[in-house]
């Protein structure tokens, strides 16, 4: 086993083991989770059970309610949220990393728990439509569709800054986060129209409400992250 002390190098934050399967990135949601990772291997596995997440809840709401088979996200949740209690349990910073930083860099974890759970109560939110039979307006459901999209390019590519750090996908993935969270407030007042001249049903508005919500409160903890790490790396470029 690991030493219980994970020493965290933000410039160099993908692991040797990690190095060799960069390749098959889009298998890392199914690793187990343990307390041997190493903060770098912990980030990047959860963020993958992440993007698998996204995935899988953005073809629920695609789908119809009967097809059962697509739920799983639930699974991914646990594990995420696991996985982070166990980077946060065993987590210590290198005396080499500045304090500052080093004290942005811890909040990771918790940020990607949070994550998970917010995307959590989005996929909730699809069965509680299901259950009691919701239908959501054309509109809102091509709102939702760009939401998923969003999500999914805003991960995908938080992930490759954590695989190999760059500026310019970090500036990239911090406005993606603010665009999220600003097209979902132009969503809801749409939304408060729909109601007001009637093409939205009242029943489902609580429902699609929340998954905006989730969708905006998931982009603000990328974001947090997205500019903990690029202030880092232009700090790093600055004294090199």
């Amino acid at each position: 086993m690991k030493d219980k002390h994970v020493f965290f190098n933000p410039l160099r934050i993908i692991s040797p083991k990690l190095d060799s399967e960069a390749a098959r990135l889009e298998d890392l949601h199914q690793q187990p989770v343990s307390e041997t990772f190493t903060l770098e291997e912990g980030l990047i596995i959860s963020l993958s059970k992440i993007i698998e997440m996204i995935r899988l809840i953005r073809e629920a709401y695609a789908a119809t309610c009967d097809q059962k088979d697509l739920i799983g996200w639930d699974k991914l949740a646990l594990e995420v949220d696991q996985q982070q209690q166990l980077l946060l349990t065993n987590l210590t910073c290198s005396t080499t990393i500045p304090a500052r930083e080093c004290k942005a860099f811890i909040l990771f974890p918790d940020h990607l728990g949070r994550v998970g759970n917010y995307l959590e109560r989005i996929g909730n939110c699809w069965q509680i439509k299901c259950a009691d039979d919701l239908n959501f307006s054309d509109m809102a459901n091509e709102e939702i569709e760009q939401t998923f999209k969003l999500m999914m390019d805003m991960m995908i590519n938080f992930r490759d800054t954590l695989i190999a750090p760059n500026r310019f996908l970090l500036e990239h993935v911090v406005a993606q986060s603010k665009h999220l969270d600003e097209i979902c407030q132009d969503w809801q007042l749409a939304h408060v129209e729909r109601l007001l001249n009637g093409t939205c049903a009242p029943r489902a508005s609580s429902v699609y409400l929340d998954v905006l919500e989730s969708a905006q409160s998931l982009s603000r903890h990328v974001k947090d992250m997205a500019e903990k790490m690029l202030g880092f790396v232009e700090l790093s470029q600055k004294e090199n």
